[in-house]
Order: structure tokens, then sequence, then C-alpha cells
């Protein structure tokens, strides 16, 4: 089974002034060609269009690249989802299997990532919430499942993480809740556990001083997607998982890059307006 991924993608330049969109557009083709020498031209595609609520009524030019690419490894395939917030179809395989090593070391790159934007930009997500919880917190510092219920989660193909985050509230319950309640619901949380230590200031700014500042230790059972998710989303300290080889099919590997390329925009989207 090859690893090599083929996708077809659209990258678009754009802006209120037809040369100048050109320049950018022969630009950025050239910057591409440079840094990805297999990529494939399959079509160039010129738009133009009328915003009547920007400024009083302002045409845009763009210029619409659809193009195909190799990437040798799902790291490289990441690393340009990531760069370029891509919007992509992958062509083939059908499965990939990254090892353990691999996949540790692509959370890491996309811990590293995430937090320099956040930290550059002082941004972050906003994640929707559950109502409630199904668990007491109580139940949660036990541990949710048994011996039976982990093997049939890793017979299904999840995967046994554990996260550790730092956090503060008014206290340990309901630091624990926020987190368990603002979790995927494709995430299945088994363990808290909770290690208080002394308040630092967020960001050099003084706030009032917490009831609860601490870490906190969460075990999951997750598939690839939700774990690259929880990643980006709670900037982790640390970032643990069994040693396991991982399967991917194509829809798997599609809406990996897709989710990790829309999440970077977001945050660029978000950094642009303030």
């Amino acid at each position: 089974m090859t690893n090599e991924i083929e996708i077809i993608t659209f990258q678009e330049v754009k802006s209120n002034d037809k040369d100048v969109t050109e320049v950018m557009y022969d630009k950025f083709l050239k910057e591409l060609k440079e840094k990805y020498p297999n990529m494939e031209v399959l079509s160039e595609d010129c738009d133009e269009e009328f915003d009547e609520k920007k400024n009083g009524g302002t045409t845009f030019y763009s210029k619409i690249l659809e193009m195909k690419l190799n990437f040798e490894t799902f790291t490289d395939y990441i690393k340009y989802c990531m760069e370029q917030g891509a919007d992509l179809e992958v062509m083939k395989p059908s499965k990939i299997t990254v090892n353990s090593k691999e996949f540790g070391e692509l959370l890491i790159y996309i811990l590293d990532f995430f937090n320099k934007i956040q930290a550059r930009y002082d941004i972050s997500y906003t994640v929707s919430t559950k109502p409630e919880i199904e668990n007491t917190i109580e139940e949660l510092k036990e541990g949710i499942y048994d011996e039976d219920d982990k093997f049939d989660f890793l017979e299904d193909g999840y995967i046994d993480a554990k996260f550790v985050l730092k956090g503060f509230g008014k206290s340990e319950e309901e630091v624990i809740s926020n987190i368990v309640k603002t979790v995927s619901e494709d995430m299945y949380v088994n363990k808290v556990i909770t290690q208080p230590m002394e308040f630092e200031s967020v960001n050099g700014v003084n706030i009032v001083k917490p009831e609860f500042s601490g870490l906190i230790a969460v075990e999951v059972f997750a598939k690839p997607f939700e774990l690259i998710e929880f990643t980006y989303k709670y900037l982790p300290i640390t970032v643990k998982f069994q040693e396991k080889n991982i399967e991917l099919d194509i829809s798997e590997i599609q809406d990996i890059g897709n989710d990790l390329g829309g999440a970077v925009f977001e945050l660029s989207h978000a950094a642009a307006n303030m």
C-alpha cells in the first residue's frame, strides 16, 4: 500500500485592481512551482464580481488556479494544507497507513504551528458546548470505561490518547466540566485527573486569582480526525497515544486536510479583522 497522496486543489488570488491581481497571481504561481515542482496546472480562470456592500460598491478581480499535486508522505500533505489553506479533493490512494512515530511528530508540528499563530495575534477558537455532562466529576476521576469497553474501542479503530492541558476557573469541578462539555461528540472521555499548581498570569495580564489553577490530564478514545482537531483547538502541553499503525481511508485523509486548511483560514481571517 502506497502512502503517496494525489490531490486536486484550488487557489484564488483576488483584489480590487485587475493589474494587481495579475501580478499577484503570477508571483504566487511562480512560488508554488518552485515549492512543488511536481505540480500540474489543470486550469486557470478569471472572474469579476461587484460587491455593493464594499465601500459603496467595489469590483473585485480574481484568478482561480486548479492544479494537481502529489505528496510522498501524509506529513507533506498536511503541511501543504496548513500552509496554503487549501480547498482540495483527494484522488488517491483509497487508504494509507501512518505509523505512530510519524503521527506523533505531526501532532507536535500542528501544535507548534497553531501555538505560534494564536500567540502572535492573541486569538483563539470559540468551541461549541453541550448543555451538561453525562457523568459526575467523581466518575470521571475514577474512569468511565472498563477493560471490555476499551478493547471494543480499539477494535473499532479508536486511539487511546492522553492530553495534558493548563486550566483555571472558579473550581476544579468547573474546569473539568468545561472541558468535557466542549469535546467533540465523537471523542469519548474516559478519565480526567487534575493537579493544582500556582496560578500564572495570562499573557502577562493580571486577573483575579481563580479558586483553581493547575494541570488537567484527559484520557480519551478518538479517531485521528478528532485527535488532530483537539490538538489545534485546545493546544495541550503534551500529547501521548498508544503505539499503533493508523489507517486512514480517502475520506478521512480529505476531511483532515480540509479541516486544517479551514482552521488556518479562520484564524487568519480573525487576525485580519482585528
